[in-house]
């Protein structure tokens, strides 16, 4: 009985041997499944923006918007910000407070600079709005059937 029981335990371990090395664990493997659906819509969203801002296009045709290759519409952002000249500060800044931490090395806090007080922009000016003429009440007529 033992080496009956013995011998069927290893007929059924070479079954399942046998079928596992027969079978393709990539068609039944779920993460490398995904795993190739998430390559293929990542290389498709780098084809589709690689489309965008390599190359000319109209952006909208009707509004007169065109797409520039990136590298073009940096160039033209340089050029536009440098004909600005030098940046310049929000509000005034104090050369004598120090740059960057805003904790002495002693350990005392240093005021922040206060920004200049919001000035209100000047009310509008008081000028008539001119009216529209109104127009004569449309004479109704009536029709005879």
């Amino acid at each position: 009985m033992f080496a009956g029981g013995l011998v069927l335990f290893l007929v059924f371990a070479g079954l399942v041997q046998w079928m596992r090395g027969a079978s393709d664990r990539a068609a039944f493997d779920e993460e490398a499944i995904r795993a190739k659906q998430r390559y293929e819509i990542l290389a498709k969203v780098k084809d589709d923006n690689a489309k965008l801002t390599a190359g000319y296009a109209w952006a909208d045709q009707a509004k007169g918007l065109v797409r520039i290759p990136l590298d073009h519409a940096m160039e033209l952002a340089v050029k536009k910000l440098s004909a600005q000249g030098d940046p310049r500060p929000a509000y005034p800044v104090d050369p004598a407070l120090p740059l960057g931490s805003a904790v002495k090395p002693g350990g005392l806090a240093v005021p922040a600079p206060t920004p200049p007080p919001f000035e209100t922009p000047a009310a509008p000016s008081a000028q008539p709005v001119p009216q529209p003429a109104e127009k004569p009440a449309a004479a109704t007529e009536e029709v005879a059937p």
